[in-house]
């Protein structure tokens, strides 16, 4: 059934212009819970399925639920791959799931690549999302070098990216790696570890940028959006109670209360948040 509204929708001129394909990878930071093979999104259901909201690390939506339903300026479909634990590639840097953001693009390969009725999408109006690198950080910040490790994970990113540029895809979104030093999490395992794991945040958000750069320089034909994360949640956690946050640390289940929802992830009022400020970034890209 989902398939037979998606293509209903695609036959209709005025709404297939102004629809946009969001393709999403990355982490928890991201995740929705998406499948494949549960209901597609359509403009009934711009998420697909779980439904909104849920299947997130946040206490409610983030900021995929809030670019598709909430700040956007068209019709948005969200086609998020996106699993929490994951790593760029575990055979650099292992994560907590096997899918990895390599399986992630295999899986967009072997699912929508060739623009199946559930997702006619375009060159022109596909968005292709990436917000990766968390768990490539917090998982090898202590047993791998600042100076030469970053620039092989970056350099794995970029090899997937060009299989999404072969398919087809000329709208790219990125996202630095946000202040995860200052979560809770870690903050509680001492300053010597915090100074570290900055460190190489700092690194590895140096070697997304110059390759965000390069893309940009050797690839005719795209538009590509930079989102700094690190930026804007470095202002919340500063000045916490301007958006109305009791401090930089609390922790609140509820998702509204407190920066963050746990020690690790932060809540949906954060991502709330977050997505009202990308608009400006995305507006290149279409939909926002």
């Amino acid at each position: 059934m989902a398939t037979a509204i998606a293509s209903v929708a695609a036959q209709s001129s005025p709404k297939a212009e102004s629809t946009t394909y969001f393709f999403t990878f990355g982490n928890s930071y991201t995740q929705t819970g998406f499948s494949t093979t549960g209901e597609q999104p359509s403009p009934a259901n711009p998420m697909g399925n779980p439904a909104l909201g849920v299947g997130t690390t946040t206490g409610g939506k983030n900021w995929v639920g809030y670019m598709t339903t909430a700040e956007n300026a068209s019709l948005v479909l969200s086609y998020n791959l996106a699993v929490g634990g994951a790593s760029i590639d575990n055979t650099l840097v292992k994560g907590a799931t096997d899918v990895d953001l390599a399986s992630q693009v295999k899986i967009f390969d072997e699912t929508y690549s060739k623009k199946p009725a559930s997702a006619p999408w375009t060159a022109e109006n596909a968005v292709f999302g990436f917000w990766i690198g968390i768990n490539d950080i917090g998982n090898g910040f202590y047993k791998t070098d600042v100076a030469t490790f970053p620039p092989k994970l970056i350099a794995r990113l970029a090899s997937l990216v060009e299989k999404i540029y072969s398919a087809g895809g000329r709208k790219f979104l990125f996202l630095n790696v946000p202040p995860t030093s200052r979560s809770p999490f870690f903050l509680e395992q001492g300053n010597a570890t915090v100074q570290q794991h900055a460190a190489y945040v700092t690194a590895y958000n140096k070697n997304l940028k110059s390759m965000v750069d390069g893309f940009k320089a050797n690839h005719t034909g795209v538009t590509v959006a930079y989102y700094d994360s690190w930026s804007f949640m470095t202002k919340i956690l500063d000045s916490p109670t301007k958006y109305g946050f009791p401090d930089a640390t609390c922790i609140n289940e509820d998702g509204t209360s407190c920066i963050w929802w746990n020690n690790y992830h932060p809540s949906a009022k954060y991502q709330q948040l977050q997505a009202e400020d990308m608009k400006h970034v995305l507006q290149p890209l279409g939909a926002w």
